[in-house]
């Protein structure tokens, strides 16, 4: 994902700059509804991100946090990618938004805001140092244990991490203890912290484990083969998860997320809800990572990264260690089938959440729309054919799942063309089947 300047703002002025980009987002996935049959009306779209808009009245001092203003780095809001954090964190809080006071969906929208960030700052440690798998997996557990400890000492914190962290890292120990520091105290208050602790220490271990993996990705130390073992046995919802999807699964943290905002909901979910709506979000975490790692292939094999997407196309050829990810060129024979097993997955998390959860606001398919729109929407364009591809095959999975699990809406009448047409620079990229 690019990763532009957008400015320095901090607290209202973040809010706003969120606020404006759901927005403007919203517009283009309405146009976008209307262009292909979901299943359900254009109007779900214009409502839900309605009602995203308003709900950042209630972020108001969320994002006044000066661990995402300090650091070395500059602002963490003086990038795009963080704006669409913000973003994809306030999409997750919707669905509880109605079980939550004011004052505790920003509490949750700052927790969610400082865990991403967390991560995201472990990723670049872990990226740009020389560390072994152990290393990798005790620096994640290290900083992501104090989400469930009752008591947490940033000082013993930070001299672990200066003793662990690589000698040209050292400018990320005071911001990763502080990030830990500020989200420990935020979940520690949560009115239904206790309660999920279990559920966060779970995933956190999945986390650190999935992450520490990705050390195997790498030219210097490439192993696809000890990827496939580990991720082999991940569980996973249904028996039929690949062992690329579920280490897709392991990388990505959109559970975590909705674990955080039941932490700070007034009203819990019964044992099966919660089951199901996990469950959804397993598949959702899934396809993060593969919408996320589509577009980046060719970067990623040109810095000597055997990309996660690339592992779904090509499994048996990356596996072979004299293989170099260069030499891989996925064709349009690759992409159909991983995008139409995205589309796949994506009618599964509506599926899973529906065998227990009412959703009235259709909830679930908006996020299994909104993701791609979200994560292949960049300024230059350079994911346009990309976004089109994968929405001809989402739009038919996300339709029946729909009409197998929700009453019928009336959307685009029955033998209407969906989607845009091929032109002849489409049909030589990506797009047309």
């Amino acid at each position: 994902m690019s990763d532009n300047s957008t400015g320095n703002g901090e607290g209202a002025e973040v809010i706003e700059r969120v606020r404006a980009y759901v927005v403007d987002l919203g517009r283009r996935a309405v146009e976008l509804c209307d262009l292909y049959d979901f299943g359900f009306p254009s109007s779900v779209v214009r409502d839900q991100i309605a009602r995203l808009a308003q709900d950042f009245d209630s972020f108001r001092g969320a994002f006044d946090v000066p661990e995402l203003a300090s650091g070395g780095r500059g602002s963490l809001w003086d990038h795009e990618q963080s704006v669409r954090y913000a973003a994809g964190a306030a999409m997750i809080t919707a669905r509880l938004r109605g079980a939550m006071s004011p004052a505790n969906i920003a509490r949750a929208a700052a927790a969610k805001a400082l865990h991403e960030f967390q991560a995201d700052l472990l990723d670049d440690v872990i990226d740009g140092g020389a560390y072994t798998f152990e290393e990798a997996r005790a620096l994640y557990r290290m900083c992501l244990a104090p989400m469930t400890e009752a008591r947490f000492d940033p000082n013993e914190l930070q001299m672990e991490l200066c003793h662990r962290i690589r000698a040209h890292q050292q400018g990320t120990v005071d911001l990763l203890t502080s990030l830990t520091a500020r989200l420990h105290d935020l979940l520690r208050h949560a009115p239904n912290w206790d309660a999920f602790r279990s559920e966060i220490r779970g995933e956190n271990e999945r986390l650190a484990t999935g992450q520490a993996l990705t050390v195997f990705q790498k030219r210097e130390s490439r192993s696809i083969r000890m990827i496939r073992g580990w991720a082999s046995r991940f569980p996973a919802p249904h028996p039929d998860l690949r062992w690329q999807e579920r280490f897709a699964r392991s990388v990505a943290h959109g559970s975590g997320l909705c674990l955080i905002d039941l932490c700070f909901a007034e009203e819990g979910l019964t044992p099966s809800e919660l089951r199901s709506h996990l469950n959804a979000w397993y598949y959702f975490d899934v396809l993060m990572t593969l919408v996320n790692n589509v577009l980046d292939i060719p970067d990623d094999a040109e810095e000597g990264l055997t990309n996660i997407a690339l592992m779904a196309m090509r499994g048996a050829e990356v596996l072979d260690p004299a293989v170099e990810p260069k030499a891989v060129r996925p064709t349009m024979r690759d992409y159909e089938p991983l995008l139409k097993r995205m589309a796949e997955l994506s009618g599964r998390a509506i599926t899973s959440a529906h065998e227990a959860l009412d959703d009235p606001d259709s909830f679930y398919p908006f996020v299994a729309f909104m993701m791609p729109v979200v994560m292949l929407t960049e300024p230059d364009g350079s994911g346009e054919d990309l976004l089109h591809a994968y929405l001809r095959a989402l739009a038919p999975a996300i339709r029946d799942a729909c009409r197998a699990t929700m009453s019928a809406w009336a959307t685009t009448p029955r033998g209407t063309r969906s989607g845009r047409p091929c032109s002849a620079r489409i049909a030589s990229s990506l797009l047309c089947p």
